[in-house]
């Protein structure tokens, strides 16, 4: 028998932090995509009864006190939300955690010491009066930790082991643990599995890699409306690359008039693509009536410096404006880290309440490793479709002020990353970074619009976060002239060679833009 305590008499909105002390066993704690922590009692005997707990609220941290009836022994596990802070207490019982956190402290005696985490990014320091029986480290020799006796007033010795991260390194959580006598202590690095919602920003180069190597081979997400008879093979969604076994190219196409006005009864007929310098035949064409998979990345970073209020406002006004059958998702580069508040979803009225949830973010600027994780998440398996990244941003990456946490991904990396990817790429540019820091807001501007260019699409401004709300609806409007078009490349010796690709319209007055080419593969 054991008792599930999800708290839901306890007031936990403003919490933060919780603080589990158990002296009468051990504490094992997961960090899990929940909304509120979930506690577990396990005894020897069937111990759990809800008078076993003293649970309680103060300010911003839960407190839960373990207080079995008999007098223990009693396990104690908990799941608590990720972005939670953790305090745990103990005396002979053991220790665990697996997943982020961005602060955890661990009081024990005897217990052993188990720790599951990201340690490429975590900060990590175990204090204790005497070494522990065993030592296990990561295994990827990367991860360095260095173990010392440390002498102490009156003939004391205090033995540390901790990181050897660098004063600078960028760092998305700490683990301090102060012990007497743990009988071991394990480190194991842990990854986030793939449906994980934060994503760290040092992950992005692999993924890039994982983009144009084209690991892995899963099936291609369906296309809406595809005409009858066009056969589209297996497809590797992990890149922007066309393996060989791939006869149908996609492109997607921005179409407008002169004056900016978006275009959007073309068909296929009024497609012209050359590839390479010779003419294909285009045989589809998708446009306003074709839904949309948008990406609204908010970069609520330090840099940006944006009110949460007029931010939620503008996002809010943007999805209303969206097609009913528009899919939408809503991620956010915030605290360092990249967060995903809502993957790709058809269900506004849900994005819309999970955009008041929004907390106040802050933290550094790592816009180049964000716009990569933004693609990589779910648009990457959407080839064919209507894909399109918006980035609300003033574009200030910390590679610009050579500051503290830039991208771990080189803009030039990701500008020609971006010539391939199969989304149009859209960032609406705040310009308040101008009033206080020129010079790097010209550079800024300047490599955002020169990715805009590479996908496709085309840069906006506005003058600040409060002059968003006029903002979006420029960009719905110009997405209404979007298509997805498609061809069979007469070259079908798919050797990994750079492509080519000139798209125009046989329609007097018409301007479209696209991305440059592909790589055949």
């Amino acid at each position: 028998m054991l008792l599930i305590l999800a708290l839901a008499a306890v007031e936990v909105v403003a919490a933060t932090t919780l603080s589990v002390d158990n002296s009468f066993g051990g504490v094992s704690i997961v960090a899990a995509d929940r909304e509120k922590p979930r506690i577990t009692a396990r005894g020897p005997e069937g111990l759990g009864v809800r008078e076993d707990f003293e649970v309680k609220a103060s300010g911003d941290r839960i407190i839960v006190t373990a207080t079995p009836k008999n007098g223990g022994p009693m396990d104690v596990e908990v799941e608590i939300p990720i972005g939670f802070a953790v305090e745990v207490r103990t005396t002979k019982g053991a220790i665990s955690l697996k997943g982020s956190v961005p602060f955890a402290r661990f009081d024990t005696e005897t217990g052993a010491i188990r720790v599951e985490t990201p340690f490429r990014g975590t900060r990590f320091q175990l204090d204790s009066t005497h070494a522990p029986r065993a030592v296990q480290l990561p295994a990827d020799p990367k991860l360095k930790f260095t173990r010392s006796a440390i002498k102490l007033a009156g003939g004391r010795t205090l033995w540390r082991l901790r990181d050897t991260l660098a004063e600078r390194e960028a760092v998305t959580g700490t683990v301090r643990v102060a012990a007497e006598r743990p009988d071991a202590v394990t480190l194991v690095d842990w990854l986030p599995p793939r449906s994980w919602p934060v994503k760290f920003h040092w992950q992005a180069p692999a993924l890039l890699e994982s983009l144009d190597r084209g690991r892995g081979r899963t099936p291609e997400a369906p296309a809406p409306n595809r005409p009858t008879g066009t056969s589209v093979p297996e497809v590797d969604p992990t890149q922007a690359l066309f393996r060989s076994d791939v006869r149908l190219a996609n492109f997607t196409v921005a179409a407008t008039d002169e004056s900016g006005r978006p275009v959007t009864d073309l068909t296929a007929e009024d497609f012209q693509v050359a590839e390479d310098g010779r003419t294909e035949e285009t045989v589809m064409a998708e446009a306003e009536d074709a839904p949309f998979n948008l990406v609204l990345l908010l970069d609520m970073s330090g840099s940006a410096r944006l009110d949460r209020k007029p931010m939620v406002a503008a996002a809010k006004g943007f999805i209303e404006l969206a097609g009913p059958d528009d899919q939408i998702a809503v991620y956010a580069l915030a605290e360092d880290v990249f967060q995903v508040v809502s993957r790709l979803t058809a269900d506004h009225d849900l994005l819309l309440n999970r955009l008041d949830d929004l907390p106040q973010f802050n933290g550094g600027s790592p816009l180049y490793d964000a716009v990569t994780l933004a693609y990589g998440e779910e648009l990457h398996a959407r080839a064919g479709e209507r894909n399109a990244v918006i980035v609300v941003t003033d574009g200030l990456d910390n590679q610009i002020s050579e500051q503290e946490l830039p991208s771990s991904v080189k803009y030039k990396r990701l500008l020609k990353a971006a010539e391939g990817f199969e989304a149009l790429i859209y960032p609406v540019y705040l310009q308040s970074a101008e009033r206080f820091r020129p010079k790097w807001a010209k550079k800024a501007r300047e490599q955002l619009s020169g990715l805009a260019a590479a996908s496709g699409g085309r840069l906006f401004t506005a003058a600040s976060v409060e002059d968003l709300a006029p903002v979006f609806p420029q960009v719905a409007e110009e997405l209404r002239g979007v298509y997805s078009i498609a061809y069979y490349p007469s070259n079908q010796e798919f050797d990994g060679q750079w492509r080519r690709v000139r798209v125009k319209v046989r329609r007097p007055g018409v301007v479209v833009r696209a991305r440059e080419g592909y790589y055949g593969r």
